[in-house]
């Protein structure tokens, strides 16, 4: 009797840490660009100045244009994969440094955009520019997406990346258009 309890302990044991090593280092950032993003629309009154007006516009368009970039280089490489029915644990060290580069960008921009701002949002954009930073930077440690991790040759299911990428997709769509209307308004205040 005992000995089944310590079997079974142990096959729970041995299957608990496989799981655990089977997790993927996939940090999601597009909830935090979302909330950024909306922050940035609702909070404009508190950051615009007439004498910022022309460089926020210009940050936020140049902000709406990089992301929309990675959004849709993201949407085209995983369309592809699937497509093509790619398999897991295939490299793909080229479409991965241009998403890194493409991500960088946009970072990029967010400071431009953040160095414009109030404190409060100034440190909710330092925070988030910083995590991306880390991620990025990371030598392979961690990904912002499961199709980060498919491209760097980890195995990941097609399931995990669609489920991924729709609701990231969403969530940078509605950060895009959520810059859109924040630059209108700038755009208003300044006539």
């Amino acid at each position: 009797m005992i000995l089944r309890r310590i079997v079974t302990l142990c096959t729970c044991l041995f299957f608990a840490a496989q799981a655990a090593g089977q997790s993927l280092p996939v940090v999601d950032v597009s909830m935090s660009l979302l909330n950024w993003t909306k922050h940035l629309n609702t909070d404009v009154d508190k950051y615009y100045t007439r004498e910022k007006g022309e460089e926020l516009t210009r940050n936020f368009e140049a902000l709406r244009r990089d992301l929309a970039i990675y959004m849709n280089s993201r949407k085209r490489l995983s369309d592809s994969i699937f497509r093509k029915n790619i398999a897991p644990g295939k490299k793909d060290a080229d479409n991965l440094e241009l998403l890194k580069t493409q991500m960088g960008e946009v970072i990029r921009q967010m400071r431009s955009v953040t160095d414009l701002t109030n404190n409060e949002l100034r440190a909710e954009g330092d925070r988030l520019n910083d995590q991306i930073y880390n991620v990025l930077n990371s030598e392979g440690a961690q990904y912002l997406s499961y199709l980060e991790a498919f491209l760097a040759g980890l195995e990941v299911s097609k399931k995990d990346m669609a489920l991924d990428g729709s609701v990231a997709y969403d969530r940078l769509g509605q950060a895009i258009s959520l810059l859109a209307t924040t630059q209108d308004k700038i755009s208003r205040k300044m006539k």
